[in-house]
């Protein structure tokens, strides 16, 4: 398993897209974009796009956003696809306090995107972390790619 991690806006989600566009692997999953007050979520299989969540509703108010339970549901089905690798993105207090309950459907190989303050949390003996830094962001979905072939 690989975690990516960094500070918020350091671009995390550009690097992950990147892995999926460069690499000739079957992705599945997730992965979420931000918009002016929320988030969307993409299924990385079939490009289709949903509200996730937002600061204003509806949907069931969870810590600062309110996510909508039909795209909570999507985020499931998505999970739920085959193919060789699994991409989520981003594993926050959502999941790890079990409001969305994930870790059931996530599966090695994947490549998931954790929030900085809950790697700790989250990682265990054989996830591989990398950190995108301003240094680093440009190039580190190479390094990954090189992983990635050895799955």
């Amino acid at each position: 398993m690989i975690v990516i991690t960094g500070e918020r806006g350091i671009g995390k989600t550009t690097v992950l897209r990147r892995i999926v566009n460069e690499s000739r692997r079957d992705f599945y999953g997730v992965i979420s974009d931000r918009f002016e007050d929320g988030y969307y979520v993409e299924d990385v299989k079939t490009g289709e796009k949903r509200i996730l969540c937002s600061e204003t509703g509806p949907g069931l108010k969870f810590r600062r956003f309110f996510f909508r339970v039909e795209s909570l549901q999507f985020i499931i089905d998505s999970l739920g696809r085959d193919g060789d690798i699994l991409v989520y993105d981003e594993i926050g207090y959502l999941e790890v306090e079990r409001a969305l309950d994930v870790f059931h459907y996530i599966r090695e190989p994947a490549i998931l995107i954790v929030r900085s303050d809950l790697v700790d949390a989250f990682t265990h003996g054989d996830a591989e972390v990398f950190e995108v830094t301003r240094e680093n962001r440009d190039q580190l979905h190479k390094v990954i790619l090189t992983h990635i072939e050895k799955w």
